[in-house]
Protein backbone atom coordinates (compact mmCIF):
# COMPACT_ATOMS: atom_id res chain seq x y z
CA UNK A 1 0.00 0.00 0.00
CA UNK A 2 1.87 2.99 -1.35
CA UNK A 3 1.93 6.08 1.86
CA UNK A 4 -0.86 8.31 2.03
CA UNK A 5 1.54 11.45 0.90
CA UNK A 6 3.02 9.55 -1.80
CA UNK A 7 2.78 12.39 -4.31
CA UNK A 8 4.99 14.35 -2.57
CA UNK A 9 7.55 11.45 -2.93
CA UNK A 10 6.47 11.63 -6.97
CA UNK A 11 7.33 15.74 -6.70
CA UNK A 12 10.64 15.33 -5.06
CA UNK A 13 12.15 12.83 -7.38
CA UNK A 14 10.36 14.98 -10.70
CA UNK A 15 12.23 18.44 -9.25
CA UNK A 16 15.17 15.98 -9.31
CA UNK A 17 16.14 15.61 -5.38
CA UNK A 18 16.63 12.63 -3.03
CA UNK A 19 15.12 12.67 0.79
CA UNK A 20 18.72 13.69 1.59
CA UNK A 21 19.37 16.22 -0.81
CA UNK A 22 15.80 18.12 -0.22
CA UNK A 23 15.92 17.84 3.51
CA UNK A 24 19.50 19.54 3.46
CA UNK A 25 17.82 22.26 1.53
CA UNK A 26 15.42 23.18 3.44
CA UNK A 27 17.82 22.45 6.93
CA UNK A 28 15.91 19.52 8.47
CA UNK A 29 17.05 15.97 8.90
CA UNK A 30 15.94 13.52 6.29
CA UNK A 31 13.70 11.56 8.94
CA UNK A 32 11.64 14.16 9.06
CA UNK A 33 11.31 14.51 5.56
CA UNK A 34 10.64 10.66 5.44
CA UNK A 35 7.72 11.68 7.92
CA UNK A 36 6.41 14.09 5.73
CA UNK A 37 5.86 11.71 2.84
CA UNK A 38 4.95 8.88 4.94
CA UNK A 39 2.27 10.92 6.32
CA UNK A 40 2.98 10.65 9.78
CA UNK A 41 3.23 14.64 10.34
CA UNK A 42 3.93 18.08 8.34
CA UNK A 43 6.45 20.47 7.79
CA UNK A 44 5.78 23.75 9.83
CA UNK A 45 4.04 26.79 8.48
CA UNK A 46 7.18 28.79 7.79
CA UNK A 47 8.69 26.16 5.53
CA UNK A 48 5.67 25.78 2.79
CA UNK A 49 6.65 28.60 0.57
CA UNK A 50 10.05 27.51 0.15
CA UNK A 51 9.36 23.62 0.20
CA UNK A 52 6.64 25.06 -2.98
CA UNK A 53 9.00 26.63 -4.75
CA UNK A 54 11.85 23.73 -4.63
CA UNK A 55 9.36 21.92 -5.91
CA UNK A 56 8.11 24.05 -8.60
CA UNK A 57 4.19 23.90 -7.61
CA UNK A 58 2.06 26.87 -5.86
CA UNK A 59 0.62 27.34 -2.97
CA UNK A 60 -2.58 25.45 -3.65
CA UNK A 61 -0.92 22.55 -4.80
CA UNK A 62 0.96 22.28 -1.65
CA UNK A 63 -2.14 22.55 0.37
CA UNK A 64 -3.39 19.39 -1.47
CA UNK A 65 -0.35 17.44 -0.54
CA UNK A 66 -1.50 18.08 3.36
CA UNK A 67 -4.80 18.74 3.29
CA UNK A 68 -7.19 21.99 3.32
CA UNK A 69 -6.94 22.68 6.89
CA UNK A 70 -4.54 25.10 6.85
CA UNK A 71 -6.46 27.24 3.67
CA UNK A 72 -6.01 31.21 4.63
CA UNK A 73 -9.36 31.99 6.83
CA UNK A 74 -10.59 34.63 8.75
CA UNK A 75 -12.08 32.33 11.24
CA UNK A 76 -10.31 30.62 13.95
CA UNK A 77 -9.11 26.86 13.61
CA UNK A 78 -10.43 24.35 15.99
CA UNK A 79 -7.57 23.92 18.07
CA UNK A 80 -6.19 19.92 18.62
CA UNK A 81 -6.90 18.59 21.88
CA UNK A 82 -2.83 18.84 22.44
CA UNK A 83 -2.79 21.94 22.08
CA UNK A 84 -4.94 22.51 24.77
CA UNK A 85 -2.90 21.94 27.64
CA UNK A 86 -4.95 21.25 30.80
CA UNK A 87 -3.58 23.70 32.92
CA UNK A 88 -5.61 26.32 30.48
CA UNK A 89 -9.27 24.67 31.59
CA UNK A 90 -10.08 27.21 33.57
CA UNK A 91 -9.25 29.95 31.52
CA UNK A 92 -11.31 28.39 28.88
CA UNK A 93 -14.35 27.53 30.77
CA UNK A 94 -14.40 31.57 32.45
CA UNK A 95 -14.04 32.30 28.29
CA UNK A 96 -17.19 30.41 28.02
CA UNK A 97 -19.25 31.52 30.80
CA UNK A 98 -19.08 28.99 33.59
CA UNK A 99 -18.56 29.50 36.76
CA UNK A 100 -14.70 30.61 37.34
CA UNK A 101 -12.93 31.74 41.28
CA UNK A 102 -14.16 35.28 42.03
CA UNK A 103 -11.24 38.04 43.17
CA UNK A 104 -11.39 39.18 46.98
CA UNK A 105 -13.93 41.67 47.63
CA UNK A 106 -11.98 44.83 47.60
CA UNK A 107 -9.01 43.56 45.59
CA UNK A 108 -7.33 45.97 43.41
CA UNK A 109 -7.44 45.55 39.87
CA UNK A 110 -4.30 47.63 38.51
CA UNK A 111 -1.88 45.54 40.43
CA UNK A 112 -3.21 42.09 39.78
CA UNK A 113 -2.96 43.32 36.13
CA UNK A 114 0.46 44.04 36.39
CA UNK A 115 0.91 40.60 38.40
CA UNK A 116 -0.32 38.76 35.27
CA UNK A 117 2.20 39.97 32.93
CA UNK A 118 4.79 39.89 35.51
CA UNK A 119 4.45 36.23 36.05
CA UNK A 120 4.38 35.43 31.98
CA UNK A 121 7.47 37.34 31.47
CA UNK A 122 8.97 35.27 34.74
CA UNK A 123 8.21 32.10 32.79
CA UNK A 124 5.74 31.06 35.13
CA UNK A 125 3.09 29.97 33.14
CA UNK A 126 1.10 27.78 35.54
CA UNK A 127 0.82 30.48 38.41
CA UNK A 128 -0.32 33.40 35.30
CA UNK A 129 -2.98 30.33 34.47
CA UNK A 130 -4.30 30.82 37.68
CA UNK A 131 -4.70 34.38 38.05
CA UNK A 132 -6.36 35.56 34.78
CA UNK A 133 -9.46 33.24 34.76
CA UNK A 134 -10.88 35.46 38.05
CA UNK A 135 -8.91 38.48 36.86
CA UNK A 136 -10.74 38.60 33.12
CA UNK A 137 -14.07 37.59 35.25
CA UNK A 138 -13.86 40.75 37.52
CA UNK A 139 -12.62 43.19 34.72
CA UNK A 140 -15.76 41.83 32.27
CA UNK A 141 -17.97 42.82 35.18
CA UNK A 142 -16.55 46.16 35.78
CA UNK A 143 -19.00 49.58 35.07
CA UNK A 144 -17.81 50.78 31.41
CA UNK A 145 -14.96 53.47 31.89
CA UNK A 146 -11.88 54.08 30.00
CA UNK A 147 -10.29 52.76 32.43
CA UNK A 148 -11.78 49.62 33.15
CA UNK A 149 -11.38 48.93 29.02
CA UNK A 150 -7.16 49.67 29.51
CA UNK A 151 -7.44 47.35 32.33
CA UNK A 152 -9.78 44.68 30.24
CA UNK A 153 -7.18 45.01 27.48
CA UNK A 154 -3.88 44.76 29.00
CA UNK A 155 -5.48 41.26 31.08
CA UNK A 156 -6.69 39.73 27.23
CA UNK A 157 -3.41 40.64 25.91
CA UNK A 158 -1.81 38.79 28.69
CA UNK A 159 -4.22 35.90 28.11
CA UNK A 160 -3.56 36.25 24.93
CA UNK A 161 0.15 35.90 25.12
CA UNK A 162 -0.20 32.90 27.66
CA UNK A 163 -2.70 30.38 25.19
CA UNK A 164 -0.41 31.07 22.43
CA UNK A 165 3.15 30.30 23.61
CA UNK A 166 1.14 26.85 25.30
CA UNK A 167 -0.30 26.27 21.51
CA UNK A 168 -4.28 26.47 22.64
CA UNK A 169 -4.91 28.87 19.41
CA UNK A 170 -8.55 28.20 19.42
CA UNK A 171 -8.44 30.61 23.12
CA UNK A 172 -5.55 32.19 21.57
CA UNK A 173 -8.06 33.82 18.63
CA UNK A 174 -10.72 34.68 21.20
CA UNK A 175 -8.53 36.34 23.73
CA UNK A 176 -6.61 38.19 21.10
CA UNK A 177 -9.99 39.65 19.51
CA UNK A 178 -11.08 40.44 23.08
CA UNK A 179 -8.09 42.44 24.27
CA UNK A 180 -8.80 43.92 20.63
CA UNK A 181 -11.80 45.07 21.02
CA UNK A 182 -11.32 46.66 24.38
CA UNK A 183 -8.29 48.59 23.13
CA UNK A 184 -10.37 50.34 21.19
CA UNK A 185 -13.01 50.65 23.44
CA UNK A 186 -9.98 52.61 25.54
CA UNK A 187 -8.90 54.64 22.00
CA UNK A 188 -5.28 54.06 23.08
CA UNK A 189 -3.62 53.80 19.93
CA UNK A 190 -0.17 51.82 21.70
CA UNK A 191 -2.38 49.55 23.59
CA UNK A 192 -5.05 48.71 19.98
CA UNK A 193 -1.11 47.94 18.50
CA UNK A 194 0.06 45.15 21.39
CA UNK A 195 -3.40 44.05 21.32
CA UNK A 196 -3.20 43.25 17.36
CA UNK A 197 0.43 42.39 18.01
CA UNK A 198 -1.33 39.27 19.60
CA UNK A 199 -3.92 38.62 16.73
CA UNK A 200 -0.59 38.86 14.20
CA UNK A 201 0.89 35.71 16.34
CA UNK A 202 -2.42 33.94 16.57
CA UNK A 203 -2.68 33.82 12.87
CA UNK A 204 0.91 33.33 12.90
CA UNK A 205 1.05 29.99 15.03
CA UNK A 206 -2.17 28.37 13.33
CA UNK A 207 -0.39 28.72 9.49
CA UNK A 208 -1.83 31.74 8.25
CA UNK A 209 1.33 33.69 7.43
CA UNK A 210 0.48 36.05 4.86
CA UNK A 211 -2.13 37.65 7.23
CA UNK A 212 -0.17 37.84 10.38
CA UNK A 213 1.91 39.88 7.94
CA UNK A 214 -0.64 42.07 6.70
CA UNK A 215 -2.12 42.43 10.44
CA UNK A 216 1.46 43.49 11.79
CA UNK A 217 2.12 46.17 9.03
CA UNK A 218 -1.37 47.87 9.29
CA UNK A 219 -1.45 47.69 13.21
CA UNK A 220 2.16 49.71 12.46
CA UNK A 221 0.76 52.31 9.69
CA UNK A 222 -2.11 52.79 12.06
CA UNK A 223 -0.08 53.46 14.83
CA UNK A 224 2.16 55.72 12.75
CA UNK A 225 -0.65 57.39 11.80
CA UNK A 226 -1.94 58.06 15.24
CA UNK A 227 -2.58 61.25 17.36
CA UNK A 228 0.51 60.96 19.94
CA UNK A 229 -2.07 60.89 23.22
CA UNK A 230 -0.03 58.55 24.82
CA UNK A 231 3.50 58.40 26.00
CA UNK A 232 5.91 58.33 23.77
CA UNK A 233 7.55 55.52 24.82
CA UNK A 234 4.70 52.85 24.96
CA UNK A 235 4.14 54.22 21.04
CA UNK A 236 8.15 53.33 20.32
CA UNK A 237 7.62 49.86 22.07
CA UNK A 238 4.74 49.18 20.73
CA UNK A 239 5.75 49.68 17.21
CA UNK A 240 9.37 48.45 17.68
CA UNK A 241 7.66 44.95 18.67
CA UNK A 242 5.51 45.11 15.53
CA UNK A 243 8.77 45.40 13.15
CA UNK A 244 10.49 42.64 15.04
CA UNK A 245 7.38 40.09 14.57
CA UNK A 246 7.42 41.19 10.76
CA UNK A 247 10.98 40.51 10.17
CA UNK A 248 10.91 37.42 12.04
CA UNK A 249 7.88 36.86 9.74
CA UNK A 250 9.76 38.14 6.60
CA UNK A 251 12.58 35.85 7.22
CA UNK A 252 10.27 32.84 7.00
CA UNK A 253 8.76 34.12 3.76
CA UNK A 254 12.94 34.16 2.55
CA UNK A 255 11.83 38.27 2.05
CA UNK A 256 16.03 38.86 3.03
CA UNK A 257 16.08 42.27 2.04
CA UNK A 258 12.72 43.21 3.56
CA UNK A 259 14.04 41.27 6.82
CA UNK A 260 17.49 43.44 6.91
CA UNK A 261 14.84 46.74 6.21
CA UNK A 262 12.83 45.95 9.36
CA UNK A 263 15.43 45.30 11.53
CA UNK A 264 17.34 48.41 10.79
CA UNK A 265 14.07 50.17 11.30
CA UNK A 266 13.57 48.29 15.04
CA UNK A 267 17.43 49.35 15.77
CA UNK A 268 17.02 52.63 14.98
CA UNK A 269 13.60 52.68 17.61
CA UNK A 270 15.63 50.93 20.16
CA UNK A 271 18.42 53.42 19.75
CA UNK A 272 15.70 56.22 20.17
CA UNK A 273 14.76 54.60 23.75
CA UNK A 274 18.51 54.68 25.09
CA UNK A 275 18.43 51.03 26.11
CA UNK A 276 16.46 48.29 27.31
CA UNK A 277 12.57 48.48 28.80
CA UNK A 278 9.62 46.86 28.97
CA UNK A 279 6.93 49.77 28.24
CA UNK A 280 3.72 47.84 27.30
CA UNK A 281 5.15 44.63 28.57
CA UNK A 282 6.93 43.95 25.38
CA UNK A 283 10.77 44.05 26.63
CA UNK A 284 11.67 46.43 23.23
CA UNK A 285 15.02 47.43 23.73
CA UNK A 286 18.33 46.94 22.40
CA UNK A 287 19.17 43.23 23.76
CA UNK A 288 15.33 42.12 22.12
CA UNK A 289 16.15 43.43 18.77
CA UNK A 290 19.55 41.36 19.21
CA UNK A 291 17.86 38.22 20.47
CA UNK A 292 14.96 38.81 17.05
CA UNK A 293 18.07 38.73 14.95
CA UNK A 294 19.33 35.56 16.74
CA UNK A 295 16.16 34.28 15.93
CA UNK A 296 15.87 35.38 12.14
CA UNK A 297 19.48 33.72 12.06
CA UNK A 298 17.75 30.54 13.08
CA UNK A 299 15.13 31.08 10.61
CA UNK A 300 16.95 31.47 7.45
CA UNK A 301 19.25 28.58 8.62
CA UNK A 302 22.13 30.46 8.54
CA UNK A 303 23.96 28.82 11.38
CA UNK A 304 27.47 30.57 11.39
CA UNK A 305 25.28 34.00 12.13
CA UNK A 306 22.96 32.68 14.35
CA UNK A 307 26.62 31.27 16.37
CA UNK A 308 28.01 34.87 15.97
CA UNK A 309 25.10 36.81 17.53
CA UNK A 310 25.24 34.40 20.00
CA UNK A 311 28.53 34.66 21.50
CA UNK A 312 27.76 39.06 21.26
CA UNK A 313 23.99 38.74 23.19
CA UNK A 314 24.12 39.61 27.05
CA UNK A 315 20.58 39.08 28.13
CA UNK A 316 21.74 40.22 31.46
CA UNK A 317 20.88 43.73 29.78
CA UNK A 318 17.48 42.85 30.01
CA UNK A 319 14.99 43.80 32.69
CA UNK A 320 14.86 41.49 35.40
CA UNK A 321 11.90 39.90 34.95
CA UNK A 322 12.36 39.27 31.15
CA UNK A 323 13.06 35.54 32.43
CA UNK A 324 11.24 33.93 29.64
CA UNK A 325 12.80 35.82 27.47
CA UNK A 326 16.16 34.72 28.72
CA UNK A 327 15.16 31.02 28.32
CA UNK A 328 13.98 31.92 24.40
CA UNK A 329 17.42 32.43 23.09
CA UNK A 330 18.57 28.82 24.46
CA UNK A 331 15.05 27.31 22.27
CA UNK A 332 16.53 29.11 19.58
CA UNK A 333 19.79 27.62 20.24
CA UNK A 334 19.00 24.35 20.42
CA UNK A 335 16.53 24.28 17.23
CA UNK A 336 19.54 25.86 15.33
CA UNK A 337 21.61 22.98 16.56
CA UNK A 338 19.25 20.35 15.32
CA UNK A 339 18.81 21.88 12.42
CA UNK A 340 22.49 21.28 11.61
CA UNK A 341 22.44 17.73 13.44
CA UNK A 342 24.55 18.81 16.05
CA UNK A 343 22.12 17.31 19.03
CA UNK A 344 24.43 17.18 21.96
CA UNK A 345 24.49 20.90 21.78
CA UNK A 346 21.12 21.08 21.09
CA UNK A 347 20.76 19.05 24.00
CA UNK A 348 22.95 21.20 26.13
CA UNK A 349 20.78 24.29 25.03
CA UNK A 350 17.35 22.69 25.94
CA UNK A 351 19.06 22.19 29.47
CA UNK A 352 20.06 25.71 29.66
CA UNK A 353 16.76 26.75 29.26
CA UNK A 354 14.93 24.35 31.23
CA UNK A 355 17.32 25.61 34.39
CA UNK A 356 16.75 29.20 33.45
CA UNK A 357 13.03 28.83 33.26
CA UNK A 358 11.89 25.43 34.57
CA UNK A 359 8.12 25.78 32.40
CA UNK A 360 10.06 26.92 29.31
CA UNK A 361 10.84 23.48 28.26
CA UNK A 362 7.87 21.62 30.00
CA UNK A 363 4.86 23.94 28.64
CA UNK A 364 6.56 25.43 25.19
CA UNK A 365 5.20 23.87 21.86
CA UNK A 366 8.25 24.64 20.07
CA UNK A 367 10.47 23.42 22.96
CA UNK A 368 8.57 19.69 22.50
CA UNK A 369 9.02 19.69 18.90
CA UNK A 370 12.70 19.99 19.24
CA UNK A 371 12.85 17.11 21.71
CA UNK A 372 10.95 15.16 19.53
CA UNK A 373 13.11 15.48 16.57
CA UNK A 374 15.95 14.69 18.67
CA UNK A 375 13.97 11.65 20.10
CA UNK A 376 13.31 11.05 16.63
CA UNK A 377 17.13 10.24 15.75
CA UNK A 378 18.75 9.35 19.02
CA UNK A 379 22.14 8.17 19.62
CA UNK A 380 22.11 7.88 23.47
CA UNK A 381 26.04 8.01 23.56
CA UNK A 382 25.73 11.75 22.42
CA UNK A 383 22.89 12.49 24.00
CA UNK A 384 22.77 11.03 27.67
CA UNK A 385 20.41 13.50 28.80
CA UNK A 386 17.60 13.23 26.33
CA UNK A 387 15.28 10.57 27.46
CA UNK A 388 15.53 12.45 31.40
CA UNK A 389 14.39 15.92 29.93
CA UNK A 390 11.42 14.52 27.61
CA UNK A 391 10.39 12.60 30.32
CA UNK A 392 10.22 16.31 32.44
CA UNK A 393 8.39 17.77 29.90
CA UNK A 394 5.69 15.04 29.02
CA UNK A 395 7.30 14.42 25.62
CA UNK A 396 6.87 10.88 24.15
CA UNK A 397 7.81 9.60 20.54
Amino acid sequence: MAPPRSPLARLRKAAGYTQESLAAQLHIDRITFYRWEAGRNEPQPYLWPKLAALLGIDRSELLALFGSSRVRSTAPPVARPSQSPPVLGPLRRMLAGRQTDHLPDGAALAPLVNRAHQLYQHADYEATARVLPPLLLQLDNQTASRIAAVRTASSYIAAAKLTTKLGDMHTAWVTADRAQRAAREADAPALIAAARYQVACAQLRSGHLADAQDTAASAADELASAPQQEDGWLILSARGSLLLLSAVMAARSEQHRSTRELLTQAHQLADGLGGDGNWLWTGFGRTNVAIHELTVAVQLGDDDQAQELSAALDTDRLPAVLIGRRSQVHLDLSRAAANRQDDSLAVLHLLEAERVAKQAVSRIVGAHEVIRTLLGREQRNSTPGLRALAQRAGVHV
